[in-house]
């Protein structure tokens, strides 16, 4: 806490105001980075929590285009599930309204 006293003195003898505001800029960047440390730990920390660690062990190794165009296929094999499941729901209706249509006529 020493050093923290030593800037507040320095703080409280400064009355040029470029000199205040360009502290300050310094700080906020200073916080800025120190909130971005923080999240970049956090995220790291949670690179392997649940099924990512099935793909971690093959993404570490990868660069960082490599890394979009995996996020890129990823994002395409689940939209193609999505659409089989879509097509079988609808193909799912369509017959069990086929059947219905069917005993409705016997």
């Amino acid at each position: 806490m020493p050093r923290l006293e030593e800037f507040r003195e320095m703080i409280d003898s400064c009355d040029d105001q470029s000199v205040l505001e360009s502290g300050q800029t310094l700080l906020r960047e200073m916080i800025a980075i120190y909130e971005l440390e923080r999240k970049l730990k956090s995220l790291n920390d949670s690179l392997t929590d649940g099924g990512k660690a099935i793909f971690y062990f093959f993404a570490e190794e990868l660069d960082e285009d490599e890394v979009v165009f995996a996020a890129e296929r990823i994002s395409g094999r689940l939209k193609r599930i999505e659409r089989k499941k879509a097509d079988d729901e609808r193909a799912k209706e369509k017959d069990s309204s086929i059947k219905e249509q069917d005993d409705n006529e016997k």
